[in-house]
């Protein structure tokens, strides 16, 4: 692991993976999402006018051997914790996803909530609440909030998952999140949730919707995965990837019978008496 000194380096604007997206902001849009670190997270963001605008200054701070991290003002006390955290676990979400080589990943960190907003406004063309996002493979883009690193980790899941599929992002959302959900490991206990206890979850369809209008993908993404990876293995995650969430073909269950076997999964698991 390096430590960078020097001068400030312009950073270009977000590099978009073409093979991924035909535009910026169709791919802005596709990632539209990022787990934890999107939505109630930080509060709304505003849509007040900023003098930070795209190719704002971020310096390179840190490199290691698989990450550049630029930043701010955000303290090594801040970013060393991004670093370690994604070095540890680089090398186990690689091998889940089944992705022999991954490219250097830049990591750009703002300490400022600002200058924050005013890019993720400019990024995605409205006012977004969100504590990080991807614009596609080798890219994460975060704000130091608390458990930043938690937050890195989710974000570079979405990355390797996109060496799997380029053409993955929110198609469908319900797999994206759960992905990057179950390889982070943010299990949410589904005794805590009220309409899991009640036998009413969720379907595909109502988890497929945008982040300003439901969080439950969040809630139950990671039992989502180990559901998965319980029926059919790790390949079984990786070729709902490749597939779009093909869960007939990958799995033999119509996406019905897929949520009556997880519901059934969750319930034996968590919900029933002991």
């Amino acid at each position: 692991m390096r430590r960078v000194a020097g001068g400030a380096v312009r950073r270009p604007g977000p590099r978009v993976n073409a093979s991924v997206a035909g535009s910026g902001r169709l791919f802005a849009t596709l990632l539209l999402g990022g787990g934890l670190t999107l939505a109630s997270a930080c509060g709304h963001a505003s849509s007040a006018p900023s003098a930070v605008t795209a190719g704002e200054t971020l310096r390179l701070r840190l490199e290691t051997a698989g990450f550049r991290i630029f930043a701010d003002s955000a303290p090594d006390s801040v970013l060393q914790p991004i670093a370690d955290r994604l070095e540890a676990e680089r090398p186990r979400v690689m091998s889940d996803l089944g992705v022999a080589a991954l490219g250097p990943i830049t990591v750009d960190v703002w300490r400022e909530p600002a200058a924050w907003t005013a890019e993720v406004q400019r990024f995605f063309g409205r006012p977004i609440d969100t504590n990080g996002y991807v614009t596609g493979p080798d890219q994460i883009r975060l704000l130091a909030v608390a458990a930043v690193e938690r937050n890195a980790t989710h974000e570079m899941s979405h990355c390797v998952s996109l060496y799997v599929n380029p053409g993955f992002a929110n198609h469908p959302r319900w797999l994206w999140e759960t992905v990057a959900l179950y390889e982070n490991r943010e299990f949410v206990d589904p005794r805590s949730l009220t309409y899991m206890v009640a036998g009413q979850p969720p379907s595909l369809q109502d988890l497929d919707a945008d982040v300003t209008a439901s969080r439950r993908i969040y809630e139950v993404g990671y039992v989502l995965g180990e559901f998965i990876v319980a029926r059919a293995g790790p390949a079984g995650l990786i070729g709902l990837i490749r597939s779009n969430g093909d869960t007939a073909t990958v799995l033999g269950l119509a996406p019905t019978e897929f949520e009556t076997a997880w519901y059934a999964f969750v319930r034996d698991r968590y919900l029933s008496p002991p």
